[in-house]
This record gives C-alpha cells, structure tokens and sequence, in this order.
C-alpha cells in the first residue's frame, strides 16, 4: 500500500492494472472504438445476442486502482487515468492552457468523474427534439433514463438527522447503482440548510424536477461503498459468460478504414496500434463501426480518417475523403468559476482534515475498510443547485434582450460566418437559449453544495461554440481543443451574476459562525470586468467543467450536423456515433447519467438496424 498526494488529498491507493491480448479474429459484427462509458453500454447491448460478434477497442487500460474506486478519494484528479491533453491557449482566459480533462481507462469518464449523477431539465432534452431529431425530445429519451440506473436511498437515522428527500419512482431497475451515502460530513446540515433561505425552488427529488435546490445520489454502490462505473455495471458482470464480445485494452485506433463503392464511402474498419507494440493491425465490422471515443476524439478519429472540414484537413496533409465542417464545430462545455472562502470553525469531520489531520485520516480510511461507511464512503457532494437565469440575475430581461439583438457571427468562429448550414444550426440554438433564458423551466446556473469553502459555480448554458482542430504539423497527435470561453460576452455576464449571487448567500447570518472569507476569486474584485479578471488571476475560472460535448452534433444536415437522428453520419454507410461529442446543445447537468442514457438508447437504434 502506497500513501500518495493528489490535489491536497492523502490517499491509500492499491494499484493493479490489468491488459488484454490483441484479438486474432480479423472480422466482428460490430467494432467500437473506445471502451468508456457509452462503448461499454453498447457492447453489453450488442452482446446480448449470442449470435452478434462485438469487439471493443479501448486506448486506456483495466485499472483496478483504488484512487478512483473509493468514493472518497474523488476529491482529487487520477490524473494517471486521464490523457495528458492541454488546449490551446484561451485568449479571453488569460491565453492560459487548460488540461482537456479525458478519461483514458476502461470505463472513460465514469471511471475518473465527480461520481455526480443528476439529470437536466425536460426542456434541454425538448431542446434536442426542437432541432429536428425525431425520438430524442424528453419523452423519447425519459425510458432510457430508467433502463440504466437504480437507486439506494440513506439510512432512515441519516434521512432524520440531514432532513433528506427523495422520490426513488424517479429511478428505474437498471445496473448501474447510485445511491446517497449513509455517512453525510457534520457541515453538510448547515450548508445545505442555509440554501433552503433562499428565494429558489425547493426541490423533492431532482430526477423528477431538476430546477432548484436538491439531494443528489452519486454513482455509488451502497452495498460496497464503491464507485460504479459503466465497466463496473456493463462489462464485468458479463465477461466471462459472452464469448461473442472481446475488449483489446491499451490500444490506439489510428484510422478509419473506408471502400468506395457506388453508392458513396462504406465504413469497413478501423486500423489500430497497441501501444506497447507500435505494429499496426487491422479489423473489419460486417455491420458497423460504432464510435464512442468521446467529445474530443470522435472528432480527431474522425479528421486524420478524412472526414471533416477541407481547409483543417488539408492544412495537416490529410486526404479528403468527405467535407463535413460540422466535424469539430459546436464544441460546448459548461464554464466554471471554482470560488473559494476560507472557513473558521468547521465540525472536526470535515474533508480539508483528511488532508491536515493524519489521525483522522487513518481512523477514517480503517472505518471504511471495517464497515464501508465514514468519511472516505462519499463522494465530494449531494447538494446541488440548479437555477434559471432569473433566480440569481434580476436583470435576466436585458440578457435575453441581448442574445436575440447580437449579430452572431461576431462572437463565433469564422468557420460559421462561411458555411450557411453551420449558422443556421447555430441560430436555431440561439433562438431555444433565449427561450430558456426567459423562463425558468431550465437551469442556466449551477452551484454544488460541499461541507466545507469550496463553492464552485457553473454557467450551465453558454453561447460561445468552440473548435476541435488538427495539429497542422502532427495530425495523429492530439487534436487542437479551443473552448473559445467568452468569446460571447454573455456568458461572462452569467458567470459574474452567479459569483456575486454566492458571494451574497454566505453572508447570511445562517453562515456567520464560519467566518467565511472568499480567497478566490478575492473580494477586492468588485465590478464585472474584475471579477472576471480576479478569476483569471485566481485560476478560479476555467473553460471546463469536464463536460466536453456536442462536436459532432446530432442535427440534420442542413442544420450543421454531423449525425442524423439515427446517429449515422451523412455520407457515410456504416458508421454511427454514440458518445457526448453528439449532443447538439449541452444539458444544464453533469453529463454522467445522460450518457447513459443516451447510450441505452443508442443500442436499441443500431439493434433496429440489424
């Protein structure tokens, strides 16, 4: 047992990784590409058919590594299970870069994330239907939603003592177990409770109405205090008993194979490298290639195979084999502000202690070995507040009024202001924004509740639309990530109304006993452009919430899309998207339980196809 440093945090991580063998079989029904959290669902899905052959292809590793497995050692980055990725410098962030936080590990993001597991509002999946995907509006997703999760709830003593609510109708029978901790930090009452002073919605059970304040379950096997991941929940409990499914680990998918036939290009396979053996092999799929490599790679597996916008490929020496720009375009991620405050007089149990505090560390880590409950049991919160632009910005009219003003190529990529189809796609979002801005069916704004000065806040719904590129020089190298974070300004006028709605709520005299002074991003920052300029200084802001989503959308073509609603893309026979890079405007949530969902609902469309 080994005692490292991550993020502040003593951790006890136990490490053992695990490798698969290169498949020797040159043909499978279906090939995936990425072995995160959609590719497993989809080749659980897949799998079910003993008469379907499914291969999975997966850059990351079987990881068996505590560091992500105990909940609460969530509270720094594995940075050892994420690519070492940055993007390019961020002009309206200081030109600071920004580590691209992707999983690479079998299980992906559910295997390295926050272990949130919250949805968004009826409205921002209505918001996907409204832009011409027939099936995919909240009626048509809502089942898929049951079908992959179910819900333990706390203990009846710990329900009393933190006066938690929650509906579990909400949840389904699915495999993947969420649950809310038994074990609660002693500061998690008071500041929970400070919110419910708030004028926002009191909010029952957030599955049901995720607009206001709300428990939230992690993605947390009550019954073993473990993390549960789509590995966890869709691959391990089916391993050993489909031989019709094979997982090859550590290794790197270089290329999309295509056959020119009359009827346009064919997707046939895809050509790979291990990583440990730089000998590159090839696979073919009979039915499909099913990509689920995420909201980074998609694109770039896309762009070194030659598809996507001419000018990138042909400024990095690819082969053009189909212009499509709305490869890499519409890049969405939910921009956070990270505010602090330094607290004085937190209960003794409080998560900073695991860090300061070596006793209470060890005693806290011997208790979950001994009964799986305890302070290492939870993951970083369940208190969440989801709130619409007008709960926390009284001059929400004047926004609304700007976005539907703006002259939107001003504050896009010049990519938009060349290619109507990409605009057009855009507007519509723009039109369904101003929509949501107005009311208060959606959250705009997010803030979790921890038990201790950490208050990160969120804009949950930007304007700005960011790039994913080819390095011009080295194209199989990592992709080029451009948030472009403020280059539409609203979104810096929500970021600013939600630090000053914070900063407001702790000075209620409900929080007066912690004596709570921001550290970041600081108090001398009072008007807008300093709050954001503190942010930046701070390093509180950041274009991420590691939420990367929406660069191959699901639209139709003559709005922008990369896939059609039956998740093919145009032009292309054979081959399907399935991960977060599809989401043609991004959810007011973390993205964990709707790319669950978005999976379950990806296999039965590709099983309709067979």
């Amino acid at each position: 047992m080994l005692f490292i440093t991550r993020s502040s945090f003593v951790l006890l991580v136990l490490a053992s990784v695990a490798y698969t063998a290169p498949t020797t079989q040159k043909t499978y029904d279906y090939v995936i590409v990425g072995g995160g959290t959609t590719g497993l669902v989809m080749a659980n899905r897949l799998s079910e058919d003993s008469d379907k052959s499914i291969l999975v292809i997966e850059n990351g590793i079987l990881n068996n590594g505590t560091l992500s497995s105990i909940p609460g050692n969530s509270g720094g980055l594995n940075l050892a299970a994420m690519y070492d990725i940055h993007s390019a410098p961020e002009p309206n962030l200081g030109n600071k870069n920004f580590l691209v936080t992707v999983g690479n590990v079998v299980g992906g993001g559910s295997y390295v994330n926050g272990m949130q597991f919250d949805r968004g509002a009826d409205a921002d999946y209505d918001a996907w239907g409204e832009l011409g995907n027939e099936g995919w509006d909240w009626n048509g997703i809502q089942p898929y939603f049951f079908k992959s999760n179910s819900f333990d709830p706390p203990s009846k003593e710990t329900i009393a003592a933190f006066n938690i609510s929650y509906d579990v109708s909400a949840y389904g029978h699915g495999p993947l177990r969420v649950s809310i901790p038994d074990y609660q930090f002693p500061d998690m009452k008071p500041m929970f409770d400070s919110w419910c002073l708030e004028p926002i919605p009191q909010v029952k059970e957030g599955f049901k109405n995720p607009v206001g304040l709300y428990w939230s379950p992690n993605s947390v096997n009550k019954a073993t205090a473990t993390r549960t991941t789509s590995r966890s929940a869709y691959y391990d409990t089916i391993a050993d008993r489909r031989p019709n499914l094979k997982l090859m680990t550590n290794t790197h998918v270089d290329e999309i194979i295509f056959e020119k036939t009359r009827l346009g290009l064919v997707a046939t396979g895809v050509k790979y490298t291990p990583n440990d053996a730089k000998m590159q092999s090839q696979v073919f799929a009979a039915k499909e290639v099913i990509l689920a490599a995420g909201g980074v790679f998609t694109p770039h597996l896309l762009m070194v195979s030659g598809i996507g916008p001419k000018d990138v490929l042909q400024a990095a020496g690819v082969t053009v084999k189909k212009d499509l720009s709305a490869v890499g375009s519409n890049f969405q991620d939910h921009i956070a502000n990270y505010m602090n405050f330094k607290l004085e007089g937190l209960d003794p149990e409080n998560i900073p202690a695991l860090a300061t505090n070596a006793t209470f560390n060890q005693t806290s880590y011997n208790q979950y070995l001994a009964n799986h409950t305890g302070p290492y049991s939870v993951g970083k919160s369940n208190g969440l507040v989801f709130i619409a632009l007008q709960h926390f910005d009284s001059a929400y009219q004047k926004t609304v009024d700007t976005i539907k003003s703006q002259v939107a190529t001003k504050y896009l990529p010049e990519r938009y202001s060349k290619n109507k189809q990409l605009l057009a796609g855009y507007l519509k979002q723009r039109d369904i924004l101003a929509k949501q801005f107005s009311g208060v069916n959606a959250a705009v704004g997010e803030i979790v509740i921890k038990s201790y000065g950490s208050s990160s806040t969120a804009n949950n719904k930007p304007l700005s639309r960011g790039t994913i590129t080819l390095n011009s020089t080295n194209p199989a190298g990592f992709p080029v990530v451009q948030w472009n974070t403020f280059m539409n300004p609203v979104d810096a006028s929500v970021i600013v109304s939600l630090a000053r709605f914070n900063r407001k709520h702790w000075t209620r005299p409900e929080l007066a006993h912690y004596k709570p002074v921001e550290t970041a991003p600081g108090p001398q920052y009072q008007t807008d452009e300093e709050i954001i300029q503190g942010g930046i200084t701070s390093g509180s802001l950041a274009p991420s919430f590691a939420h990367p989503c929406g660069s191959c959308a699901m639209m139709p073509e003559n709005l922008g899309g990369c896939v059609s609603d039956q998740l093919l893309v145009y032009g292309i026979q054979r081959l399907s998207v399935i991960d977060a890079s599809i989401l043609p405007m991004i959810p007011a949530t973390h993205l964990q339980a709707t790319m669950y969902a978005v999976a379950e609902k990806a296999a039965d469309i590709v099983k309709s196809r067979a």
